[in-house]
């Protein structure tokens, strides 16, 4: 197919237009004022703004570089536009303006692999069919990387169908857009390696490319972060969930898998969410693709992939069957896999849509008068149905950079005019606070501050800990969150200062509260009361939930049954001389530590807990059992320092090896519920 100048003309039509109506509905929506429809764009803002400062992945100065946002060459892309002066808000028109340029490259590699693969009818109904993607039109205008790794794919895919040296470095490319781009980078090195081998030809170091692309971003990483890889694994990867079950773990990611294939590509209804946020419910997949699409596409797979089989002659359909499945399935991994209209699996979908495109090229091909009519019939009801799918995602575009605006960016706003120059805040969402805000900050899940995604993967009580563990000078003065996300006791070390409440939220949790926080109201917690120790001085001292504490006495717990989740708590309680606030865990199947003893002496293990709780369990010092405690519950909610067990001189003397195990009763559980443990001698 060789595409006229009109082809071009429409597909750069088709996106100025679509770029028209996405921004007409923002500032419908918005009141006149600019946004995006996800704080994560303005991560990217403030890492190249920091970048284009010197400060690169320094996301606050002075603190330790993070990789917080996902693909390193995409903030690089963003960096020029902070060195031609724009700020503010006005790098969101860059950012657009980038998104804009990409769909209409893209748009060109579509027409182009589809009218190379099924003639002109065949590209032409698959860039229209690209073009009138809803979910894709959302994708390339949200301001993240979703287009340019979209355009990383298409642009291998084509060069690779045209036999074309560069392919290898286009592959580079899509490694260093997205994560993913590995594992699509693997299959095609795999694809290539088998048809060469059947040549008897070597690869060439030029397939090389994508796995030094992927090293030297990872060694990069390393130097200067001192990780290999994003923030966003540990803080968001499914297999890295504390106590998590690998057979049900992938258990769970098969089935969010094939809840993909089954809702966005037939355009099945999916599961609704309990909260009132559509870019997390699948029922808007009814929206995405025309019914019948999936039959399509999967009669053309199917007879592609069936022809390339008999021909022993891997070709399009294989390699890019293979990337749609295995790419999903990757993006599947992660803890939501289908937030924000399932933005980790849009730049898979135009894979999707040419196979379509391909199916009614071969109607009008090889179906006779019938199969034209068919096609025609078919591509007809496609664009009626992206028409409204465009429209539909158009207004959902506008009404998330609403939620964007009024709360993340007002909120930044509020910051910046009414907190001191030198605060430090902690908060979630980690984007628009951040960068309109202009304060330091300490991100809770991880994804920009070192150090955090840990404790945000086990809960709340870490990251209290991991907070209160900070040098004075860098503790937040003020968390920016949102409430929901945390199990904070009410009151105690939290004032509320402001607070910004979405009525009808579309993307985000409903409310964004600013806190003051009181670190003297906390309390001392770190030492036993002073009726416990009874003259006896504290010689090692385990803070449950406090990780860095927990890795100096090798802590491990666990849970009764694989799978099950372990309660991570901070709870603010009164005490006999005062009230103060503690992490800790509630385990179900038993802990196991390390303490130091000073050798010839007696010593006492205490533990604090809470009243309350029933407690039953054996405690075991070097392999053998010194104790069995029994705590019994029905008493006020208050906290407990109780001494377990006295050890004779004996068995001190370095390191002792200490287990606790539950004693369940039956169906009554009685898990233990630990704050701290101490070792006490004279």
């Amino acid at each position: 197919m060789n595409p006229h100048k009109s082809d071009y003309y429409i597909i750069w039509g088709l996106v100025f237009f679509w770029q028209l109506v996405y921004l007409a509905s923002m500032l419908y929506h918005t009141g006149g004022r600019l946004s995006l429809p996800l704080d994560d764009a303005f991560i990217y803002f403030q890492y190249a703004r920091q970048a284009a400062a010197g400060h690169f992945l320094q996301y606050n100065i002075g603190d330790m570089p993070t990789a917080g946002a996902t693909s390193l060459l995409y903030m690089l892309l963003l960096v020029p536009g902070f060195i031609l002066g724009l700020d503010g808000m006005t790098i969101a028109v860059y950012a657009l303006v980038l998104g804009c340029g990409l769909l209409g490259l893209s748009a060109h590699l579509v027409l182009a692999l589809g009218g190379a693969l099924a003639g002109s009818f065949g590209g032409r109904v698959s860039v229209l069919l690209f073009l009138l993607c809803g979910p894709l039109l959302w994708g390339y205008a949200s301001g993240m990387e979703i287009g340019l790794f979209s355009f990383a794919i298409l642009l291998t895919l084509y060069l690779h169908q045209r036999g074309d040296p560069r392919t290898s470095w286009a592959a580079a490319l899509m490694v260093l857009a997205r994560p993913e781009g590995i594992v699509l980078a693997l299959v095609l090195y795999g694809y290539k390696a088998y048809a060469r081998l059947a040549r008897g030809e070597a690869m060439g170091w030029r397939w090389w490319l994508p796995a030094a692309a992927y090293a030297g971003q990872a060694a990069l990483l390393w130097w200067v972060t001192g990780a290999p890889g994003g923030a966003g694994v540990e803080a968001k990867w499914r297999f890295a969930a504390p106590h998590g079950s690998w057979p049900e773990i992938a258990r769970e990611v098969l089935f969010d898998y094939a809840e993909f294939l089954k809702g966005i590509l037939s355009g099945s209804l999916g599961h609704q969410t309990s909260v009132n946020l559509y870019a997390y419910d699948g029922n808007y997949r009814r929206m995405v693709f025309a019914p019948f699409a999936a039959l399509l596409f999967v009669a053309e797979l199917c007879l592609r992939v069936g022809d390339e089989v008999a021909a022993r002659r891997p070709g399009f359909a294989l390699l890019a069957g293979a990337w749609l499945l295995a790419g999903v399935l990757v993006t599947c991994t992660l803890v939501e896999y289908d937030a924000h209209f399932n933005r980790y699996q849009q730049p898979f979908m135009p894979l999707f849509i040419l196979f379509v495109g391909l199916a009614l090229g071969r109607l009008v091909r090889e179906g006779g008068m019938w199969g034209k009519k068919l096609a025609w019939g078919l591509a007809v009801l496609g664009g009626l149905w992206g028409v409204m799918s465009g429209v539909y995602f158009a207004v959902a575009y506008g009404e998330n950079c609403s939620d964007i605006r009024n709360q993340q960016v007002e909120m930044g706003r509020f910051i910046a005019a009414s907190l001191p120059p030198d605060a430090r805040i902690g908060i979630n969402d980690a984007g628009a606070q951040r960068y309109f805000g202009q304060r330091q900050t300490v991100d809770l899940v991880g994804l920009t501050s070192a150090g955090f995604s840990g404790p945000w993967r086990h809960g709340s009580g870490s990251i209290f800990e991991a907070l209160q563990a900070l040098p004075a000078q860098r503790r937040p003065q003020y968390l920016a969150i949102f409430p929901n996300w945390f199990n904070f006791p009410d009151g105690g070390f939290l004032r509320p200062v402001h607070r910004i409440r979405i009525l009808e939220p579309s993307i985000i949790d409903a409310e964004k509260v600013l806190y003051a926080v009181d670190w003297d109201a906390v309390g001392q917690a770190d030492m036993p009361r002073d009726g416990v120790a009874g003259g006896w001085r504290v010689v090692d001292a385990l803070d449950i939930a406090d990780l860095a504490s927990e890795k100096r006495h090798r802590y491990q717990s666990w849970v009764r049954l694989p799978g099950d989740e372990e309660a991570n708590l901070l709870l603010s309680l009164p005490a006999a001389d005062g009230s103060f606030t503690d992490g800790g865990r509630t385990v179900t199947g038993g802990e196991r530590f390390r303490m130091e003893l000073e050798a010839g002496k007696p010593a006492r293990l205490v533990i604090r807990t809470v009243t309350g709780v029933a407690q039953h369990f054996d405690l075991i010092v070097n392999g053998h059992r010194v104790a069995t405690v029994d705590l019994p519950g029905g008493r006020g909610r208050q906290w407990l320092d109780q001494p377990i067990a006295a050890l004779d001189k004996s068995a001190t003397g370095g390191p002792i090896e200490i287990e606790t195990v539950p004693i369940h009763q039956g169906g009554d559980l009685r898990p233990i519920v630990s704050f701290h443990y101490w070792a006490l001698q004279p």
